[in-house]
């Protein structure tokens, strides 16, 4: 019966390596995200990460100290890419400690229950966001 124990224990399937949160290129957000930084260093996420109640916001600040911080770093683009747009649209500068938020937008989000739909959220509106230049852009 040990045998057969050890036997079933050698022969299960091993565990996969955790897959990337989001199908995209780590490389690719972190070349935008530094394109934009330059230029709007104080903008920082609307999420506050030292008691978040949302499970879109526990995944999020999860991620942020995960060793594939991909979906934080996506969210951080998207902070950047809507401050961009909204200057871009406007021909006005923003407050980059208290930007204007799309409301719609943190509401989509918020509603996320996981990942999957917090990668599809995040990458849709940054590619609203930046159009071609977006590093999801298809």
């Amino acid at each position: 019966m040990r045998l057969l124990a050890v036997l079933s224990a050698l022969l299960a399937p091993l565990p996969l390596a955790a897959a990337p949160a989001c199908a995209v290129d780590p490389a690719a957000v972190e070349a935008r995200i530094a394109g934009l930084e330059a230029a709007y260093p104080l903008v920082l996420s609307d999420i506050g990460c030292e008691a978040p109640a949302l499970p879109a916001h526990v995944i999020l600040c999860d991620a942020a100290e995960a060793a594939d911080p991909t979906l934080w770093r996506m969210a951080r683009l998207d902070d950047l890419a809507w401050v961009h747009a909204v200057e871009n649209a406007t021909g006005q500068q923003v407050d980059q400690v208290d930007p204007p938020r799309d409301a719609a937008f943190v509401a989509r989000r918020d509603a996320c229950r996981d990942i999957a739909c917090l990668c599809d959220v995040l990458v849709a509106h940054t590619d609203d966001s930046l159009g071609g230049t977006s590093p999801y852009a298809r």
